[in-house]
Parts: C-alpha cells; sequence; structure tokens
C-alpha cells in the first residue's frame, strides 16, 4: 500500500509496542503503532504488561537470522512459535498469506533485488559485531530466527498502523525459532532512505525476539535516535546497537522491561557473543597544523565511520592530553568526514612535539592519523621542565609506554593503559569506565563504583566512591567522563 512520507513518519513518531498474550509460549508480542504509549496489551491497566516467560539456555539459541521476502507470498499458520516451519502465534487467522516485498517502485521479483540487496547488506553491517550469521537463504534443517520483511500488517490481522510485530518475552529472554514481521510493503514508497528505514525497522523487531526493549535516550541525555530500537526520528541514517546505557521508552521515557537502563550492544554480546564488525574502522586526517608548518595552539582535522565518531583524542609525542566528542547526529547521521578541533592544552611542556589524532568509533576501534612534527617554545634540555613522570630526549618531552595495568596504583594518567586514573585521596589507583546495572564489568577484582546515571568507573572494592573524587596530578584525563564512560566498556579494541 502506497503512503505518503507524512503518513509514515506520522507513524513512526507515534508508534505503540502492543504487547499480546501468547497463549503457547507466555512470551509476549509487540507492535510498532501510531497510536503512541508505552508496552500495552488492550484494556491492560497502565498499558504495560510482563509475562514471566522460563530462561532459555543460550545454547539453545540459534545463531543464524533469516530475512525473507515472500517470493509469491509466505503462508503463515497460526499455533506455537515454529519459524523453520512458518508457524507463529501473533496471526489472527488459522492461515494467512504475507504478500511479497515490493521496493521503492512497487515492484516485486528481479525489479526489487537492488532495493532488497541493500537492506539485507545493511542488516548484516548492524549485527556484525555479534556471532550471528544473516542470510537470506533459509537452511534446510535445524532452527533459526524468521524475519519476514515483507508485505502488510493487514495480511496477518493487524491495523493498517503496524509496521512490525514481534515476540518479546517477559523477562527479556531470548526466544528461539519464531518469527517477526517487519511489513514493508506498508512501508511509505517514497522515502529518500528507505533500504534504511527498512533496514531500522527488521533489526529492531528482530532483536525485541532477542530480548532487547525500545530506547529512548542514552545516560548522557543523548537521543537514542542511532540505535535501531529507537522510536524517534531526530536522526537518522543507518543504526547501529550502541555500546552504551540507555532509558527505554518509546515517546517518552519509562522504565526499561528488565532493569534500570539497556546497553543494545551489551544484551546481543550477552546472547550470541562476539563477531566481527564489518563497517571498517574509522578514517581519521591531520589539517591543522600543517606538515613544515610552525606549532599552533589549535589543533584541527577531519575523521568519519559508518558506525559515527564517538570521540575524537589530541595525541602529542605518543601521548593522549585532551579530546572532543564525536560530532551530532543529523538527519543523514554524523557526516561522512566530519571536521574537528581543540585547543592544545597550556600544561603541553615545551619541547619539539609529534602531534597527532586519534579517533574512535562507539566499540572502541580507532585508527589514527598522520603525524606532524613542530616545536613548541624551544626543545627541552632537561626533564625537569617536562610534565610528572616524563623524560627528555632529543629535544623531546615523553612519557614511556603505558604500563599501568587496573587497579594499580598510578602516579599520572597516562601510566594507566586505560588513559584513566582515579580515586580518593589516599588511593589513586588505574580504572576503566563501567555499568553498574551490569554484574562482572571491572577486571583484576574491582567493582563498579556508580559515577552518574547509569555510568560508573571500576575501582577497589570497599575503596569509597571515586566518583567525584581526585583524579591524577597531570595534564590530561578523558574530558567529560560522565558522558563518554560506557563508551570504553568494550576492552578489545580494533586498530587498521
Amino acid at each position: 500500500m502506497t503512503v505518503s512520507v507524512l503518513y509514515w513518519r506520522t507513524m513512526v513518531v507515534r508508534c505503540v509496542v502492543i504487547l499480546l498474550a501468547l497463549a503457547w509460549t507466555g512470551a509476549a508480542a509487540h507492535a510498532d503503532a501510531s497510536q503512541g504509549g508505552p508496552l500495552t496489551v488492550a484494556g491492560a491497566e497502565g498499558r504495560r504488561v510482563t509475562v514471566e516467560v522460563p530462561a532459555v539456555p543460550h545454547a539453545a539459541i540459534s545463531s543464524t537470522l533469516v530475512l525473507e521476502r515472500c517470493r509469491g507470498g509466505c503462508r503463515i499458520t497460526k499455533g506455537g512459535n515454529d519459524a523453520a516451519n512458518s508457524v507463529s502465534t501473533i496471526p489472527s487467522a488459522s492461515e494467512s498469506t504475507v504478500e511479497e516485498f515490493v521496493n521503492a517502485a512497487g515492484a516485486t521479483g528481479v525489479a526489487a533485488d537492488a532495493e532488497w540487496n541493500a537492506v539485507v547488506q545493511c542488516v548484516k553491517e548492524v549485527y556484525s559485531p555479534f556471532d550471528i550469521t544473516v542470510t537470506d537463504v533459509r537452511p534446510t534443517s535445524g532452527t533459526y530466527h524468521l524475519a519476514i520483511l515483507a508485505g502488510r500488517p493487514q495480511n496477518i490481522g493487524q491495523g493498517a498502523d503496524i509496521l512490525g510485530i514481534a515476540p518479546l518475552a517477559g523477562d527479556c529472554s531470548p526466544q528461539n525459532n519464531v518469527i517477526s514481521f517487519s511489513f514493508a510493503n506498508q512501508h511509505s514508497l517514497v522515502d529518500p532512505q528507505r533500504a534504511l528505514t527498512l533496514c531500522w525497522t527488521v533489526s529492531q523487531e528482530s532483536a525485541h525476539a532477542f530480548g532487547l526493549d525500545h530506547e529512548y535516550s542514552f545516560t548522557d541525555g543523548r537521543s537514542a535516535c542511532s540505535d535501531p530500537m529507537t522510536y524517534r526520528v531526530d536522526c537518522g541514517g543507518q543504526r547501529f546497537f550502541r555500546n552504551q546505557s540507555a532509558t527505554c521508552g518509546e515517546n517518552a521515557p519509562r522504565p526499561c522491561r528488565c532493569g534500570a537502563t539497556q546497553n543494545s550492544h551489551q544484551k546481543l554480546r550477552t546472547v550470541f557473543g562476539d563477531g566481527t564488525p564489518i563497517t571498517g574502522d574509522p578514517t581519521v586526517a591531520l589539517t591543522l597544523p600543517s606538515a613544515g608548518g610552525p606549532y599552533t595552539a589549535t589543533v584541527g582535522g577531519t575523521a568519519g565511520s559508518k558506525r559515527g565518531i564517538r570521540r575524537v583524542e589530541l595525541r602529542i609525542n605518543g601521548a593522549a592530553w585532551t579530546e572532543v566528542p564525536g560530532l551530532p547526529f543529523g538527519v543523514n547521521g554524523q557526516p561522512p568526514m566530519g571536521t574537528y578541533s581543540m585547543q592544545v592544552p597550556a600544561t603541553v611542556p615545551d619541547s619539539i612535539v609529534d602531534v597527532q589524532l586519534r579517533a574512535y568509533d562507539d566499540l572502541g576501534a580507532f585508527t589514527d592519523s598522520n603525524i606532524v612534527t613542530v616545536t613548541k617554545g624551544a626543545p627541552c634540555t632537561s626533564a625537569d621542565t617536562c610534565a610528572t613522570g616524563q623524560k627528555c630526549e632529543e629535544g623531546k618531552c615523553f612519557w614511556e609506554p603505558p604500563a599501568g595495568e587496573l587497579g594499580d596504583e598510578c602516579p599520572y594518567a597516562q601510566f594507566c593503559k586505560s588513559g584513566l586514573c582515579r580515586g580518593t585521596e589516599d588511593l589513586l589507583v588505574c580504572t576503566e569506565p563501567c555499568d553498574p546495572s551490569s554484574a562482572n564489568t571491572c577486571a583484576n577484582g574491582l567493582v563498579c563504583v556508580a559515577a552518574g546515571e547509569g555510568t560508573g568507573i571500576c575501582f577497589v572494592e570497599d575503596g569509597g566512591c571515586c566518583s567525584v573524587g581526585r583524579q591524577a596530578t597531570g595534564p590530561w584525563v578523558h574530558a567529560g567522563i560522565a558522558s563518554a564512560i560506557l563508551a570504553f566498556v568494550l576492552r578489545r579494541r580494533r586498530r587498521r
């Protein structure tokens, strides 16, 4: 059915999850609808329901997600969830036929292949950080998750205002061998980002079957519009499961179904384990100061990433001194190559300096820029004129490579491999950000101490709160620790 852009946007902004009691599994089905409101069952008080279901063992969860375009139509039987045999509790009739996927021109078959392939590739990229295979070819045996991306809601007896519906367990446990429905033919045919919008819908609906709730905003206050679990449209582009805690909700914040906050990336890691992202590492270039030019107090460059840039770090003689956050996400996401600028801290000692930028994405993957060597003031002649812990050799003030592990006492931030040295008046240790809502997020016997809503820092057990305590004396710690803290929870880093 052809719908206008205004109608589509209204449906997305005003959509709601409808939880339908599933007699067969005890799970709940939810729908994205245009009426707004929190998780609901028709007629239920408070417009929200939690239906407890037994947790599904990790080994029982298939690692295959099949995208189905329903060539010639998909015949769906109503009954106990069995994706491999096209059986679902969600349709209202005993037998239903879901119409074949149509592209923006309303075409099916070979004519729709280009758009279909674009959506499949997008979903593969979105799920690539996890150990799950995304395919549009059904396996000949075994169980799998079936994400139908075709047809209209009326095909299975749902209202015309619904864009997608999926099973969601009351205890947020992942459900195996179930079908999610993303109604491709109900989406606007004139949406300029239609492939990305379809990717957004099918990513969200399939993830509900894995136990994910809707997200409203990240705990640092930013909109969750860059995550597929959102209903928000204040930014666009390709949405990825973000490694950051978020509050839940549709059109307004509300408590999450299973915990104070939700980290969609960490939730899927728990379900499937780690995969290999196929989106590539960030791209970054230093443009100021210029090669062969004089020292400048302002450093500038460009950086971009398919996932978006989380932060850009200024490095001098191999060590981080300051950073700036990634640019805001706009209607098309972040710019492919955004412009970044920052001031060199006044505490950088005079010496010969190698200036470099390092750009990170939200998973901790980073790339280093080219190096430009200039002289600030005059070359150093003694470590006495350098910063705490630095040496002076060949006119350069520099720190040795960081050696401090988590929990080691630290005299300055750059001693720590994490770049963070925090603590109390009596104890400064190498630390890293953590998520206080998750168990066992800190290594080496440390515990996660709250450092703000949904954020924390690993610290010595019973050592006191370090979120408002001391930081190591020295020129640099991560700027805006409360806002950027969960960008580093994933310790494994990739480098090109």
